[in-house]
């Protein structure tokens, strides 16, 4: 009964954080409408103007979002992580809407 409490307290922490964190993982969306873009990560959302976007690709964590002033903007949702599949055509889709062609990435120049 001694070793019982502790290994119960555990096994609840360890349940937790699981549910945290997939919880976590599923709240992640990409919304792509004529007002713009809305990336919804586990961190913060971002919001985008579609003219803000220069150019876009699909990297190691999500859809990058590049815009014209450098910086770039990740969304998750588009990561092998969140769904647990390749996004390729998931991608594909997002680039039909958005009209713009994909950035090369380093080892496709």
């Amino acid at each position: 009964m001694e070793t019982a409490r502790p290994a119960g307290l555990w096994t609840g922490l360890a349940v937790g954080f699981a549910l945290f964190f997939w919880w976590m993982i599923l709240r992640v969306r990409l919304e792509v409408g004529p007002d713009g873009i809305v990336a919804v990560n586990p961190w913060g959302t971002h919001r985008l103007g579609l003219g803000e976007v220069a150019s876009v690709r699909l990297g190691s964590w999500g859809a990058e979002f590049h815009h014209g002033d450098g910086f770039k903007t990740t969304a998750y949702a588009l990561s092998e992580l969140a769904a647990g599949t390749s996004q390729d055509r998931r991608f594909a889709e997002l680039l039909a809407v958005l009209e713009v062609g994909p950035t090369p990435r380093r080892g496709d120049i």
